[in-house]
């Protein structure tokens, strides 16, 4: 959670922001099982909070404030042909970001990178690729007997050698750097442990600006794909109602009240289920289809 007391320096006014602060952490974190990735990347600001400890709602500049000629990138606007600095990048395996005008919305144009060991490849019997945090491709290898020499690390039952990525389980979210000292238990507050910033915002923003629904799947932390409304969606009221325009979801040219509901739509492969949960945004989830 970024710090809200950088106007704050002394007296009453710290302590307000210090219990403004916690509360919100708590608002934003505390027994919510709904995803709420998507708000937290575009920087929106949670609002209230309901019976199931999740935020009422979000309140998100980049939607309600939108100006069509900037692009926007993890609570920050970039002005046409003005570029997203490289190591904020990096980890999409995008360089070179940089705004230009579009239709119906101004986006981001990168240059991917194709990492060495994808060419080359990494004997992957005899050796190992080593990373640091936030890097999109490996910063080295080790092999053979050298890494015998490496410290190990214990992560979901597995053994990971120095400079191996992990994930631990407690948090999808998360992803760490193996190291000597290495704990699973306080994989939160390793400094070799990150949380992933999802980059939606420079591949989709048409989708994310255009009322799309971000569309979770499995356990992966960043919406897997973002759902464009479609002709064909019907409406499932739910049993609340409201007056409050803010509580409620836009989706496409629907108006969905907190509990309503799209019937699912069944593909080939999967079922989508979109419902208005915590607004401005619908959202969707994504399960695989029993065979």
């Amino acid at each position: 959670m970024h710090s809200l007391c950088r106007h704050y320096h002394i007296g009453g006014n710290m302590l307000k922001c210090i219990c403004l602060g916690l509360l919100l952490l708590v608002i934003d974190t505390f027994g919510c099982d709904i995803p709420t990735r998507h708000y937290k990347t575009m920087k929106c600001v949670p609002v209230g909070s309901n019976a199931s400890g999740c935020p009422s709602r979000y309140e998100c500049p980049s939607l309600t404030n939108h100006d069509n000629s900037k692009c926007y990138f993890n609570g920050k606007s970039y002005a046409l042909n003005e570029q997203v600095p490289n190591e904020l990048v990096n980890p999409y395996c995008s360089v070179l970001c940089y705004c230009q005008s579009g239709s119906p919305f101004a986006k981001f144009v990168c240059t991917h990178i194709d990492c060495p060991e994808f060419f080359n490849g990494i004997d992957r019997q005899n050796c190992i690729a080593t990373y640091k945090p936030d890097r999109c491709c490996s910063t080295g290898s080790v092999c053979g007997d050298d890494r015998k020499k490496l410290a190990r690390c214990i992560n979901q039952n597995k053994v990971s050698l120095a400079g191996e990525r992990m994930y631990p389980s407690s948090n999808k979210c998360l992803k760490c750097i193996c190291h000597a000292g290495y704990n699973e238990t306080n994989a939160a507050n390793d400094p070799n442990c990150y949380e992933t910033v999802c980059g939606f915002e420079l591949f989709y923003a048409t989708q994310v600006y255009n009322g799309a629904a971000p569309v979770y799947y499995d356990d992966h932390c960043c919406p897997w794909e973002w759902r464009m409304p479609k002709d064909s969606d019907r409406l499932v009221t739910g049993k609340q109602k409201t007056k409050d325009s803010a509580l409620t979801c836009k989706y496409g040219k629907l108006t969905m009240n907190v509990g309503d509901s799209l019937v699912p739509e069944v593909t080939d492969q999967y079922t989508y289920k979109c419902s208005c949960q915590i607004p401005p945004l619908a959202q969707c989830t994504m399960e695989k289809n029993k065979k």
